[in-house]
């Protein structure tokens, strides 16, 4: 609901005047591209499928799918170019300037001020697969800045970095007269929404280590768990034969008992002649006993009824102080920009808000059983979110140049970064 609100945002603020449709996206650039690349090689996989008992074992080869790597993306984008920006759009594209195709990282796009006033904004939507790994990328925003204060609203997902969260950012600007009005103080309120955050399974559902782990199982995973048993351990009436003997292991040529815990049975180290086999939903066995389902199949299955725990609380909200800065300067032979914001102090509206989930993590530092947890009520809470990012470049000579960008991400304890720096140097006079 929050994308289509800044989406149609985006699309209809300016026809509040029929005469302001023109201007309001005069300049902007609209974009769609598709990629595809060669897929990143993998070997077969092996498995052994039976042989166990006789020593010969039978070994099925899985050949992987190589999928292909590719990126489709669309855009609309109005933001003002710094100087040190290369031209971009149909216009410029063979004019030295470059074609949008949706895959440039524009550091830029992430600073808090643009070098113009008035309107701006961007609709940025990629979605493909690397390495394997399928993602969507999203990012929407409009804002405005006038001569004392900015507002903004937008919408920013980063899949493979599991970041998602909406914005609305209200700051008042001031530009002191130092450094020759280059540098920019900015102080405000930011009120974001994002998934739950922080909390992990022990929190969020207690029941399944609390209670009758396989009772969970079965209501949580729509599987069933069905009692065998051993008939060499019944008596001539029925009766289950309770054995006391060991497990014992061939070792050194005699047989001796196994140490510890027991190796697949039991805690004790016994042989029960009983345990407990798993079934699918559609009834197909794919454990036979409790050891082998909780070892090698509850921890997916219960990471997977989380995700959905946490699908289902929706989005969480904070509101937070913000202070940030911008710096800009621009030569013929270097320039530099850089900006950043630091969001100090925070108040959770829910229950799930990261306000809480702070608190867990000090919860968890301390040692203290994860059902001991106790939820605060709404309340402002400290801790330390900012982002930053920077641009410099220099022109040593006219054919030698340095240069270097990132930009870093640091909200709820998830961090989002790129980097890149580099030379150019073009060879001329042979």
């Amino acid at each position: 609901m929050l994308k289509k609100i800044i989406v149609g945002l985006l699309l209809t603020s300016s026809l509040f005047a029929q005469s302001g449709i023109k201007n309001f996206f005069k300049y902007s650039t609209a974009y769609a591209s598709f990629s595809l690349n060669a897929p990143r090689y993998q070997d077969d996989r092996f498995a052994i499928v039976g042989g166990l008992s006789t020593g010969d074992l039978v070994v099925e080869r899985t050949e992987r799918e190589l999928k292909p790597d590719f990126q489709t993306s669309f855009g609309l984008r109005k933001i003002g170019r710094f100087q040190y920006e290369a031209k971009r759009g149909v216009k410029s594209a063979g004019k030295g300037g470059v074609w949008y195709d949706g895959s440039e990282q524009n550091a830029n796009e992430s600073s808090t001020f643009g070098p113009v006033k008035g309107w701006e904004y961007l609709i940025k939507y990629s979605e493909g697969r690397q390495w394997g790994n399928d993602y969507v990328n999203q990012e929407y925003w409009l804002r405005y800045t006038g001569n004392w204060f900015m507002a903004k609203v937008g919408l920013t997902e980063l899949g493979l970095e599991d970041i998602a969260y909406g914005q609305g950012d209200l700051r008042f600007k001031w530009t002191p007269g130092i450094l020759n009005k280059k540098f920019h103080i900015s102080i405000g309120v930011k009120h974001r929404q994002h998934p739950v955050y922080g909390f992990d399974a022990m929190v969020l559902d207690t029941t399944w280590y609390r209670g009758q782990w396989w009772n969970f199982a079965e209501d949580a995973f729509g599987i069933d768990d069905n009692r065998w048993v051993d008939a060499t351990m019944l008596d001539e009436d029925g009766n289950f034969i309770q054995s006391e003997s060991e497990l014992l292991e061939y070792r050194n040529g005699e047989w001796v008992p196994i140490e510890g815990a027991g190796p697949f049975w039991n805690e004790g180290g016994e042989y029960w002649g009983h345990d407990w086999l798993w079934r699918d939903e559609i009834g197909n066995i794919f454990a036979y006993t409790d050891r082998e389902f909780f070892l090698y199949h509850f921890p997916g299955m219960l990471e997977d009824y989380i995700t959905g725990v946490k699908s289902d609380l929706g989005y969480m909200r904070e509101t937070s102080i913000v202070v940030g800065g911008d710096f800009y300067h621009y030569a013929d032979n270097w320039w530099v920009h850089a900006w950043g914001n630091w969001l100090p102090y925070h108040y959770g509206h829910d229950k799930y808000s990261y306000h809480n989930a702070h608190d867990y993590k000090q919860h968890k530092d301390d040692k203290k059983p994860p059902h001991l947890f106790e939820f605060s009520e709404p309340g402002w809470k400290a801790w330390n979110d900012y982002d930053y990012g920077a641009i410099f470049g220099v022109k040593l000579k006219d054919n030698l140049g340095v240069f270097a960008e990132g930009r870093y991400l640091y909200y709820w304890d998830k961090p989002a970064y790129d980097l890149k720096f580099g030379v150019n140097y073009q060879f001329i006079g042979f």
